[in-house]
C-alpha cells in the first residue's frame, strides 16, 4: 500500500533514504554526508510530499512528489530499503508519483559524477527505459563532493502511459 507519510513514518523515511543515497552514490560524496536529516523529511512529510510504501506493516520505500508549476511535478528521493530491492517496490512508487499529482509532465534529477560509476549509469538505464528523456545538464558543485559532477535533468510526458 502506497500512501502519505505521516510524522510518525519520519524515521524510517529518514532511515531508508540516507542508506540508498549511501549505496547509490558512493564514492560521489565525502565521508560523512548524508542525503537528509530529520528536519528536512517532517518539513516534508508536513507538506504532504512523501509517499511510503508499506509491505507485511512497514515501510520498504519512500518518493518525494512536489508540484513544481501546472504542467511539471517532480520526483525525487525515490529510495528502497535495501531488503525490498528487487521486488518491484521502486517501480511501484514511481508509478504513484507519476499519478499523483496529475501533471502532463514529471521530472528528476539524476547527479552524476564525471567518472564512471555504475549505479548511476544503472539509474540512467532505468529512468530511460521507462521513458524520461535528458534535458538539460549542469555543473554541480558542493563542498562535500569527492569529484566533478554534474546534476542531469530527466523529463517525460505522463501523456503517454506513466510507469506500471
Amino acid at each position: 500500500m502506497i500512501e502519505l507519510a505521516t510524522r510518525a513514518d519520519a524515521p524510517d523515511v529518514l532511515r531508508i533514504v540516507n542508506a540508498a543515497y549511501d549505496a547509490g552514490e558512493a564514492g560521489i560524496w565525502e565521508p560523512g554526508w548524508m542525503r537528509t536529516d530529520r528536519e528536512a523529511v517532517e518539513a516534508m512529510v508536513d507538506a504532504r510530499e512523501i509517499a511510503v510504501l508499506r509491505a507485511d506493516g512497514r515501510i520498504v520505500g519512500c518518493v518525494r512528489v512536489r508540484r513544481l508549476d501546472l504542467e511539471t511535478a517532480e520526483l525525487g528521493m525515490l529510495s528502497v530499503d535495501p531488503e525490498a530491492m528487487g521486488t518491484g517496490a521502486g517501480r511501484r512508487l514511481l508509478a504513484f508519483a507519476e499519478q499523483h499529482h496529475g501533471t502532463p509532465f514529471m521530472q528528476l534529477e539524476l547527479l552524476v559524477p564525471r567518472v564512471p560509476h555504475a549505479q548511476k549509469q544503472r539509474l540512467h538505464e532505468w529512468y530511460s527505459r521507462l521513458g524520461y528523456v535528458q534535458v538539460s545538464q549542469r555543473e554541480f558543485d558542493e563542498a562535500l563532493l569527492a569529484g566533478p559532477t554534474d546534476m542531469r535533468t530527466y523529463r517525460k510526458s505522463l501523456r503517454a502511459a506513466p510507469a506500471t
